[in-house]
């Protein structure tokens, strides 16, 4: 049966989630389930984007397919890389406080936490009065032109964050990525071989993302006291506009924790 391997994962995803150390309540369940749809819905685009001669960008996490330690005000967009060949990224840049890019050398999963090889954002792109943009990246190669980014050894994935201060009045961007030695062909048809491989690949995405998110806090935050912050720092990965801190919580119902953080300069959007 073509889609076994997947329909095997998503139940095994199931009874990891019911078995979480944090679930405590059929309300905590319930929305480890909620967390389980927006997964399966993100594995299945993952692994149909996973085309790195053919590439294109995905919406990886958002509002409604959180990932895990994600910020919430951002879109998060991605497309597969090899690191020996050129890719031609066009765009036009909108309105959100922050577009920034960044190239990964693999994923996250649940033993380690990707390298990141280069990370930047807008303001050192050059970037047309309309809002357009260009840029490529590949191999290192002497004197290339401003807006050619070199890819390291094990590049594996360019993402790509749109980070909104205002959801209702900010207009999103738009990007497409393409390998230049390949514009202007079409990827092959898919045979049923293939499928079956991309259903594979979507049950492993799936089981990965579920076993990854659940050591996160072990990894970031749960050796600091409950209701307490971590010191704001640089998010890891040289994304110089953000800040990030974390926590846990441990409250009863009629409590609330406020965080009181101050004003951003002008030269760092909030995070």
């Amino acid at each position: 049966m073509l889609t076994q391997s997947f329909s095997e994962a998503v139940l095994e995803a199931e009874a990891i989630i019911a078995a979480a150390p944090h679930i405590k309540t059929e309300q905590d369940l319930a929305e480890g389930y909620d967390y389980l749809a927006g997964s399966i819905q993100a594995a299945l685009h993952l692994a149909w984007a996973y085309q790195r001669d053919f590439p294109y960008f995905v919406q990886s996490t958002g509002p409604y397919t959180k990932l895990g330690l994600d910020n919430p005000d951002a879109l998060y967009l991605h497309s597969y890389l090899r690191d020996n060949a050129e890719y031609v990224v066009t765009g036009c840049r909108g309105s959100t406080a922050d577009l920034s890019f960044q190239v990964l050398n693999g994923d996250y999963s649940p033993v380690e936490v990707p390298d990141s090889l280069t990370a930047f954002d807008d303001r050192e792109i050059d970037i047309a009065a309309d809002g357009s943009f260009e840029l490529r990246f590949g191999p290192p190669r002497p004197g290339a032109p401003h807006g050619y980014v070199p890819l390291g050894p094990g590049s594996a994935m360019l993402v790509v964050r749109e980070v909104y201060s205002d959801w209702a009045n900010e207009r999103r961007g738009t990007l497409r990525i393409q390998r230049a030695d390949m514009i202007g062909s079409a990827p092959p048809a898919p045979d049923e071989a293939t499928l079956a491989k991309r259903y594979n690949v979507a049950g492993k995405i799936l089981l990965s993302r579920i076993r990854t998110f659940l050591a996160f806090p072990e990894w970031f935050y749960l050796n600091e006291p409950a209701n307490t912050m971590t010191v704001p720092r640089r998010t890891p990965g040289g994304l110089a506009t953000q800040f990030s801190s974390a926590g846990h919580f441990d409250l009863s119902r009629d409590e609330a924790l406020i965080v009181t953080v101050p004003a951003a300069s002008k030269d760092v959007a909030p995070y």
